[in-house]
C-alpha cells in the first residue's frame, strides 16, 4: 500500500520557514504605515499654513498658528479655531516663537525656521521674508 503526503516533520518545517517571513515583513509594513502617516501630517501642515496666510488678506482679524509640544492650534479672527496633534513620535522644535502670523497682505510677520523630528526623518521648514509660501527640507 502505497501512502502519498507530508510527514509531520515537512510540515512543521513549512510552516516554521512562512512565520519566520512572515514575521520579517511586518515591521517593513509599519514603517511603511507611518512615513505615509508623516506625509499626510505634513501635506495637511501646508494647508493650514497656506489657509491662514490666504485667512489673514480677507480679514482684520488675528490668524495664526500656534506651535505646543504635542500638537498646533489654529486661530481664526482671534479665536481658536483647529488643535491638530502631531503623529506619534513627531516632535516640532518650538524653543523660539511658536506663532506663525501674518499681516494684512499675506507677508509673514516673523519668518524663521523650525525644525520637525520624527522617528523617521527630519525636516526644516521655513518661512522666508516676503510673500512666497513657506517651504520644507527634508534632512
Amino acid at each position: 500500500m502505497k501512502e502519498d503526503g507530508f510527514t509531520l516533520i515537512e510540515m512543521l518545517m513549512v510552516l516554521g520557514i512562512i512565520s519566520t517571513l512572515v514575521l520579517l515583513a511586518f515591521p517593513l509594513q509599519f514603517n511603511v504605515l507611518k512615513e505615509q502617516e508623516e506625509k499626510q501630517f505634513l501635506k495637511t501642515l501646508a494647508s493650514d499654513v497656506l489657509y491662514i496666510q490666504q485667512r489673514s488678506t480677507l480679514t482684520s482679524g488675528m490668524n495664526r498658528i500656534i506651535f505646543n509640544e504635542n500638537s498646533y492650534r489654529i486661530i481664526v479672527d482671534g479665536r481658536p479655531s483647529m488643535n491638530r496633534a502631531y503623529p506619534k513620535g513627531l516632535t516640532i522644535d518650538t524653543r523660539t516663537d511658536r506663532n506663525i502670523t501674518f499681516n494684512y497682505n499675506g507677508n509673514i510677520k516673523n519668518p524663521r525656521t523650525l525644525y520637525l523630528v520624527s522617528s523617521l526623518n527630519s525636516y526644516r521648514m521655513v518661512f522666508p521674508f516676503g510673500k512666497g509660501r513657506f517651504y520644507l527640507e527634508r534632512q
